[in-house]
């Protein structure tokens, strides 16, 4: 923790350039006067028949100096390096200082102006320095304000406290070392078909590992669920690595079908929350490769038909609703756990044993929503209920909401035609008629909103922030 100081003081050093150059510097100076700061300056302080060796050597080093303020341009670098002028001077003076001082926080590099190439200008006895760069317009005004901040002796980053022992290093480890080492292999130089065989093999393992897992805390529902975190967190490593993998989304897809397929006909007490389960992963699965921008995975995955058996909720083919599940003796136990009347206990448990490795709480909500829009949008989509995201109470502020942004961006042509893609439409115009289709039904209550029955926020949709006739309209 830095320790405050009531009236900082500082010097300025810096380099004599083109008058605009020098003003620039006026106004740098005044702005800090302004803000409280006592402001040592060669054009404010140094007169005519003063020794500017003797007033260089006082500011540089003065006890009551608690800052010296460096100025960077490319003159200021030259000059420094070459020792000529006043600059080579005041290098002369400041650089053992900053060379003795191990732990020195008294000079200060700020980046003033860069040159030609865009390229930051630094002497070479202050290179080893972290600097402050006041060269951004669009950022000048909070990175002069962290510098303030610094000269008043106040954290610019709060430095937390210390915790305690986490309780997890007690738990066994979430990802085995095997998996690890096995996942590197992706990312070498092996043949295609190597890299896709051992794939295979590699999630067809955590599929039979999930299938023979038998619960050790029977009587807990919660904790039986968290159980199956390790596996959890086995499939998502292999989901990162289906980035270096020939049509590797496939083979992740088809994966978890076949756990959903296997676990349809798995009439165990055990099968219940591996349902659940598979329901989070294919949530992962969605956020991750909308994070990742992967097209054609998302296409592949959305638009895809699924065979997985019937049940009340799906027919023996369906859409990408086979993968939804309704846990409601888990939500109950992780209210119970928690004491708390939370509208999910599933949802709640998720986004707090979030894999960040895999995606942020916001992009996994994203992914959840994402699939709830797509419900209505997909044509493959062919059950007569919508996708409910469970996760959507977990939004934010509406501004936040990364799928308030990607609604916006439906404005672009180019991001259309993108998510024209996703969603398994052959044109443009043909989505347009949809979404419009969509959008008219939702405005004429033929749609309710998907929300929590006592909640008083909604599932967001695209249209709550674009109306078709907005789509496309911009370059």
């Amino acid at each position: 923790m830095e320790k405050k100081i009531e009236r900082p003081k500082v010097f300025i050093s810096y380099a004599w350039g083109i008058d605009e150059h020098n003003d620039n510097v006026i106004l740098f100076a005044t702005d800090l006067k302004r803000d409280g700061v006592e402001v040592i300056f060669d054009r404010w302080q140094l007169k005519e028949g003063f020794d500017t060796y003797a007033f260089m050597e006082k500011s540089a080093t003065d006890p009551s100096i608690t800052n010296v303020l460096i100025l960077l341009d490319p003159i200021y670098a030259e000059k420094s390096d070459s020792r000529s002028g006043g600059v080579g001077t005041e290098t002369q003076i400041i650089s053992p200082e900053v060379y003795n001082q191990v732990e020195q926080s008294k000079f200060i590099p700020v980046v003033f102006e860069r040159d030609e190439k865009g390229n930051i200008c630094k002497p070479k006895y202050l290179r080893g320095l972290l600097h402050f760069d006041l060269t951004i317009e669009e950022k000048y005004d909070s990175e002069y304000q962290r510098l303030v901040r610094r000269l008043y002796g106040i954290d610019i980053i709060k430095e937390p406290e210390l915790g305690n022992t986490p309780a997890w290093l007690e738990e066994i480890p979430q990802v085995s070392y095997r998996s690890k080492v096995s996942c590197e292999f992706y990312k070498g130089n092996s043949a295609d078909v190597l890299k896709k065989k051992k794939f295979y093999e590699n999630i067809t393992d955590v599929i039979n590992q999930i299938m023979e897992y038998t619960y050790q805390n029977s009587n807990d529902l919660m904790k039986e669920y968290l159980e199956l975190k390790p596996y959890r967190n086995e499939f998502l490593l292999l989901l990162k690595s289906s980035d270096y993998v020939f049509d590797g989304y496939k083979e992740v897809i088809s994966a978890l079908e076949d756990l959903a397929a296997r676990l349809q006909r798995d009439y165990s007490k055990d099968s219940s929350l591996k349902k659940t389960l598979v329901h989070e992963i294919f949530v992962y699965i969605v956020a991750y490769y909308l994070k990742q921008n992967n097209r054609d995975a998302l296409n592949y995955i959305l638009n895809k038909t699924y065979f997985i058996g019937h049940s009340n909720f799906n027919e023996d083919d369906d859409s990408f609703n086979s993968f939804y599940d309704n846990n409601e003796y888990l939500d109950q136990a992780v209210c119970k756990h928690d004491k708390k009347k939370y509208y999910s206990g599933t949802a709640n448990l998720w986004i707090e044993q979030i894999n960040m490795e895999i995606c942020n709480k916001g992009e996994f909500v994203f992914g959840d929503l994402f699939c709830y829009n797509c419900s209505y949008l997909v044509e493959n989509y062919k059950s007569n209920w919508a996708w409910f995201p469970i996760t959507y109470i977990y939004n934010g502020e509406d501004h936040q909401s990364l799928l308030r942004t990607y609604s916006i961006k439906l404005k672009s042509k180019e991001h259309l035609e993108k998510a024209c893609y996703i969603m398994g439409y052959s044109s443009v115009d043909s989505f347009v008629e949809k979404y419009k289709e969509v959008e008219e039904h939702y405005n004429k209550g033929d749609f309710k909103q998907y929300r929590y029955g006592s909640a008083f926020d909604y599932a967001q949709a695209f249209w709550d922030s674009i109306s078709y006739i907005e789509l496309g309209t911009r370059n």
